[in-house]
Order: C-alpha cells, then structure tokens, then sequence
C-alpha cells in the first residue's frame, strides 16, 4: 500500500451480516441459503459455538463430484475447520498475509471473542489488487499484473472453476477466467 493512502483496517471491509447454518443442516439446505443470498460461503456453528465454514468449493468437491446426495450429507461432515479469526483492528495486508499463512481465502472477525463478520479475498482485492500476490505468495499464481483500458488482468487460478488462466478479470468480487466470464 502506497505511504500516501490512508491505512485500511478490516473492520473497513469486513461484511458485518454473519451468515451462519448449523453443522446438522444438510447440503442441499446450505446451498439454498448460499443461492438466496448470493454468497460463496457459510460460517458453521454448533449451537453457539462456531466450529467452520463451508464454501461452493466444500460442496462441489466434497459432495457433487463424488455422486453423493446432498440431501444426505450433513454441512458437520463437509466443513473446512477450523476457522481462523482475525481482529478488526488490523491491516488488510496483515488479513491477506494472514489468509496466505493458512492458504484460506475467507477469515472470521473477532473481537474479545464476539464474533463481528468476515473478510474475504475479494473484499481485499477489490480495494489493492496488488494484495492477491500476497495471499497467493506461496500459490501457482505468476506475478504478472496487467492493466487493460481500466480493467485489472493477472495470471493464475479461477476462483469458480480452479482452472489456470493468463486473463482473470474481477468480475463481482470474484476473479474469474474467460470461460466463466461467459
């Protein structure tokens, strides 16, 4: 981040409406909820304890690759755990190098163990896309960034289809490639 630009702190960022579902709920319930509300992932809870989250990617890899019924699987079986949390009083670069650390894309906030949101990827990119080289630091991803006629392009993997590309374009918050541009 430039000296001149006022220091961005996650809680400047962070989506503040926590999504939760419960670690019973089946897949097909959390994917309702994830398509209601136009979002990729979900955070897990136990009762009040919050245990996970489960992304697009959890469900697709874990369940509907594998033939499973999504009816069947409970979001307690499929979850990525543990969740990792992060103040809101940090920097975003220290929340992406945090989120390059873990080799996660999405972290809780907390603050005196109240659970406040989250702060993903994309919310950080959105705002310094530089900060992308440092999550995916220690990724495949090439360091090549390129700026086309106001539109930010870079080498690496898709965020919808994992696929590697040399044209992933911020498309909604999302980097995606040109197939899933489409």
């Amino acid at each position: 981040m430039k000296q001149d630009q006022p220091v961005l702190k996650v809680r400047d960022l962070m989506t503040r409406n926590l999504i939760t579902i419960e670690t019973k709920d089946s897949i097909t319930e959390v994917a309702t909820v994830m398509t209601e509300k136009g979002i990729s992932s979900v955070i897990v809870k136990d009762g009040d304890e919050f245990l996970g989250v489960i992304t697009d990617h959890d469900i697709i890899s874990k369940v509907v690759s594998k033939g499973l019924n999504p009816k069947e699987i409970k979001v307690g079986e499929v979850m990525s755990s543990p969740l990792i949390t992060i103040s809101p009083n940090v920097t975003i670069e220290e929340a992406a190098k945090k989120m390059r650390d873990n080799k996660i894309r999405r972290l809780l906030v907390e603050k005196n163990h109240q659970k406040l949101g989250t702060i993903v990827e994309s919310d950080i990119i959105g705002v310094d896309p530089e900060l992308h080289f440092v999550i995916r630091e220690k990724s495949k991803l090439e360091p090549q960034f390129r700026a086309r006629a106001r539109e930010v392009t870079f080498s690496g993997y898709c965020q919808d289809c994992e696929n590697y590309s040399d044209d992933l374009r911020n498309i909604s918050g999302r980097w995606l490639c040109e197939e899933c541009r489409s």
